[in-house]
């Protein structure tokens, strides 16, 4: 999936890497779990017990667009 970042928000997820010691696309996939994870109400360890039924790539995509967009 591709996101388009804006230069402030670029540099802030590049500041933000640096302090979490990650790549800044790591941060981005781990920050989308988390929404994901959030708005299915469901917990780390659910999701990876989870993990190839939990969604399908069409879907994921779509519904990070959605949090993405609110």
């Amino acid at each position: 999936m591709k996101v388009e970042l804006n230069y402030e928000q670029s540099a802030r997820i590049e500041l933000l890497s640096m302090f979490a010691g990650k790549s800044s696309s790591q941060l981005l996939v781990d920050a989308a779990l988390m929404l994901l994870d959030q708005d299915a109400g469901t917990c780390e360890h659910c999701r990876l017990a989870l993990t190839e039924d939990f969604i399908a790539e069409e879907k994921l995509e779509e519904r990070l667009a959605l949090l993405l967009h609110r």
